[in-house]
């Protein structure tokens, strides 16, 4: 195997140590890496790390490390890291731990056997690594590979901007002859000549106009090169599709609950701008909405969520059994699905809500069929308790009456006890602490979600 090294830029070696939270962490998961003596190799975009990190960290590693044994070895040294896997889609994993504010940070690694865009293989992992060389604390492919790596992906992709022209330049002067090979490994003598021409001279435009066609070509070739592999590749994402939409384990479904007043909004909002790098979106949801919203002639005011009277009790009883419909058939065809999809999932009302406070959806049936409807339902993942005292809460809405606040937070308390993920949250703290409280309950759980899983210990 030859190993290169690769001296940094000055300015860069003079801020080196003085990362950021995910660059700390990615330090950590080098040093574990090199320590295993486990080949890898960042692909690209690396030239501000550790110090800033603009995505996902890109990388090849050794295919004889499987998903499970890096996981298994990340998991051991957490205290090395500094941060805990708590996403797992195959290589690619989510590490998460905390930054100089103690607010949680994130990073995204964006791991592969082989270098694939789009299904084809332009480069097996072992050529990548084998001609890996050292820069700063960490490996990177070498300039002519590198080149023809970013290349291939910025055509495939259809994207081609300034920077990646400077970068694609600059690496084609690093090693001329290298990346001339590349170039005419993946394309014909015609469209090699315009992208060498191109490399050489700084002028991408050329390149732009007929990106379209390069990009057919390069995607036409791979694909007859091994067509089997890109066959195979897309059977395998199907299934993985499949098996995710079964298990459903990457996204999480929370569900806030307490009386108007304890905070649940301004707590959502804050969990899903500090939690949003460990998933791929978030969604909000309520409480059910009504089947025949345009047929209401008595409208909820807001204000007075106990002005309107009860329904009928044949209403009610109905109203009841369109809630059972649409918290078992709307959850597999919404939720279901979005947590499939790596979703964070926060509820401010939901069918729990009903449990304590039926007249603020005008519910006048028997109680006792609310919790049988409860016992048939998927259960949320987590429910979040925000308690706080009834004069904090009237000290911040007087929607209801003060002695309705003070049976709705006992009616709370007494049935998040009994459930099994229930947790409950004193709100009448300062914001930033109730949020951090959240985050570390929500974290804990994802990690303790993928130790189960795993089997780790």
């Amino acid at each position: 195997m030859m190993l290169r090294q690769t001296r940094p830029p000055a300015a860069f070696a003079e801020k080196h140590g003085h990362s950021s939270g995910p660059g700390r962490i990615l330090s950590g998961v080098f040093e574990t890496l090199d320590r295993a003596s486990i080949p890898y190799c960042v692909t690209h975009g690396y030239e501000h790390y550790p110090v800033h990190i603009g995505s996902d960290v890109d990388g090849v590693i050794a295919a004889e490390v499987r998903p499970c044994q890096l996981i298994e070895l990340l998991h051991k040294n957490r205290a090395t890291i500094g941060a805990e896997v708590v996403q797992v889609q195959g290589y690619r994993l989510v590490l998460a731990g905390e930054g100089a504010d103690g607010s949680p940070c994130f990073l995204p690694l964006d791991l592969s056997a082989d270098y694939e865009v789009d299904d084809r293989l332009f480069y097996a992992g072992s050529e990548v690594l084998e001609a890996r060389r050292r820069y700063c604390e960490f490996w990177i492919p070498s300039a002519e590979l590198e080149f023809g790596c970013y290349l291939v992906r910025k055509i495939a992709k259809g994207q081609l901007d300034d920077e990646n022209e400077r970068r694609l330049s600059s690496l084609y002067g690093q090693e001329t002859a290298g990346c001339r090979q590349q170039v005419v490994r993946f394309w014909g003598a015609g469209s090699a000549a315009l992208i060498l021409s191109a490399a050489s001279s700084g002028d991408w435009e050329p390149v732009k106009r007929r990106l379209d066609k390069l990009r057919a070509e390069l995607r036409r070739r791979a694909t007859l090169r091994n067509p089997f592999r890109v066959l195979g590749n897309r059977l395998r994402r199907l299934v993985h599709r499949a098996r995710a939409l079964w298990r459903s384990e990457s996204g999480l479904n929370l569900v806030f609950l307490g009386p108007d007043g304890a905070g649940k909004s301004s707590v959502i909002q804050a969990v899903a701008q500090a939690l949003a790098c460990a998933f791929n979106r978030t969604i909000f949801c309520g409480f059910a909405p009504a089947l025949f919203g345009g047929l209401r002639y008595i409208r909820q005011d807001p204000g007075r969520p106990h002005a309107a009277p009860p329904r009928s009790f044949l209403i009610s009883v109905a109203r009841a059994g369109y809630w059972l419909v649409y918290y078992i058939f709307g959850y597999f065809f919404t939720i279901h699905v979005a947590l499939a999809r790596s979703t964070l999932v926060l509820h401010d009302r939901h069918f729990v809500d009903a449990l304590v406070d039926p007249r603020r959806y005008r519910y006048g049936g028997p109680l006792s069929l609310l919790r049988l409807i409860w016992r048939a339902v998927p259960k949320p993942d987590v429910v979040i308790l925000l308690d706080a005292a009834p004069e904090a809460v009237q000290s911040r809405k007087r929607e209801v009456p003060f002695e309705e606040t003070d049976r709705q937070r006992t009616a709370y308390l007494s049935l998040v006890k009994t459930m099994r993920n229930g947790c409950v949250i004193d709100a009448t703290r300062p914001l930033g602490q109730v949020v951090g409280d959240v985050n570390d309950l929500i974290l804990r759980h994802m990690r303790t979600r993928i130790e189960h899983r795993l089997g780790l210990q």
